[in-house]
């Protein structure tokens, strides 16, 4: 099917080539008398074209905001009305910015954000559409065309007072604020502090220590009482960002020394990027190897191996690394086992401990690695699991019960069993 779609997309690009200018007319003239977005998309694409803003404001006032609720699937049906607009503020960027077409931008940002907080976006379509926004928005700065205290100005309007869902990164529009207007944007922050409750000034207050390149204050801000590996975390996220890889190094160890949770393996990966990014194989190793030893499973069995794999060291790091995975995780021991392709040794290690239930889908895919060798055997299993899966009743069940059906007559026709 997507062949095909292609194939038909590239047909047309050809059609509309071979079309004369007036046929093209015709053709748009005829389309947007039965379809509203092709109307409106010929206006815009028009008003963009002539440098004129009344006509894509009037359709940014009118497609980007509604004031009726959207249910999950008004609010996909919404957005996908609205992105011709978006998609023609982009293109009036790319094409002739402006502080005017700057302001659209605003304006249309805080369309959006208002019809979010009156819908169900359970796809994020709409929440989509703000963030290309914002990011249109930025873009446009970029060209130069913001004014720097009036910039600043709606950065913290628009982040602390008006929503309090999406963020404006003082990082990423910098070079647009310049020195006045992170001056600005450092005495708004100042005057909405509310003593720490709000998120928004928070996490501006994070941003403008990763802008001023302020270690002290990263650790002070991001750190807090540095108690928890998410702590640890945004320190090393910030510190890497102003690009003091020794000190990612620093904080990501005492992160892992001092703290416990599934978020120590973000510090092991944000250490490990540090030596992968100075050719520093062996240090990575060192580290997977202590993060397998420490917090084994699956993931860091295979983190673990692929660290090896770079020195040509599997073999070296494997039965380490196995009696680890078994020790703390049978079932992630057995996964990787068949991950690895050895069927023998992960059927062995879950029928060997009568007491453990590898689960219904672990049991299938030891079913089917066992299958080829010793297809009795796989048969067994093919059937008990039928009838596991038989204990509910319904549609879904059924078919899945016949698919594990299948394989057992397979596996029965290669145990000598007939079909």
């Amino acid at each position: 099917m997507a062949g095909k779609a292609k194939r038909e997309q590239r047909d047309l690009g050809k059609i509309i080539d071979s079309l004369s200018a007036d046929d093209l007319r015709v053709t748009v003239a005829s389309a947007a008398n039965r379809h509203d977005d092709v109307e409106r998309h010929a206006r815009v694409s028009a008003a963009r074209a002539s440098g004129e803003l009344s006509e894509l404001r009037a359709q940014v006032d009118r497609g980007l905001r509604t004031r009726r609720f959207l249910d999950f699937r008004d609010s996909a049906d919404w957005a996908r009305s609205a992105q011709p607009i978006v998609e023609e503020l982009r293109a009036a960027v790319a094409s002739s910015p402006s502080r005017d077409l700057l302001s659209l931008i605003e304006r249309g940002i805080g369309h959006v954000s208002k019809v979010i907080t009156h819908a169900d976006d359970s796809y994020g379509m709409i929440g989509g559409l703000v963030r290309e926004l914002l990011e249109i928005h930025a873009r446009a700065c970029d060209t130069g065309v913001a004014e720097p205290v009036k910039l600043a100005a709606w950065m913290v309007r628009f982040s602390c007072d008006d929503q309090d869902i999406f963020e404006v990164d003082p990082v990423r529009y910098a070079g647009a604020l310049g020195d006045s207007g992170i001056a600005a944007y450092r005495r708004a922050i100042d005057e909405h502090d509310d003593g720490g409750r709000s998120f928004s000034v928070r996490w501006a207050r994070e941003r403008l220590a990763v802008l001023d390149g302020d270690q002290e204050a990263i650790i002070t801000v991001l750190g807090g009482d540095l108690t928890t590996p998410h702590q640890f975390v945004s320190v090393c996220e910030a510190m890497a960002e102003i690009g003091h890889d020794d000190d990612v190094l620093l904080w990501a160890r005492r992160g892992v020394s001092g703290t416990s949770g599934w978020q120590v393996a973000k510090l092991f990966d944000l250490a490990c990027g540090v030596h992968e990014g100075r050719s520093e194989p062996l240090e990575v190793l060192r580290l997977r190897r202590e993060q397998h030893e420490t917090m084994s499973s699956a993931s860091t069995y295979s983190l673990l191996r692929d660290a090896a794999d770079v020195l040509g060291a599997r073999d070296v790091e494997r039965d380490a690394a196995r009696l680890a995975l078994r020790e703390r995780d049978l079932g992630g021991f057995v996964d990787a086992l068949l991950q690895e392709g050895d069927a023998e040794t992960a059927w062995n290690s879950a029928v060997e401990g009568p007491d453990w239930d590898p689960g219904l889908s672990r049991r299938l895919k030891l079913a089917e690695a066992r299958e080829p060798l010793h297809p009795e055997e796989a048969l067994a299993w093919y059937m008990a699991a039928a009838d596991e899966i038989l204990l509910e009743t319904g549609r879904g069940p059924y078919r899945q019960a016949v698919s594990v059906l299948k394989k057992g007559r397979r596996a029965a026709a290669a145990a000598g069993g007939g079909s």
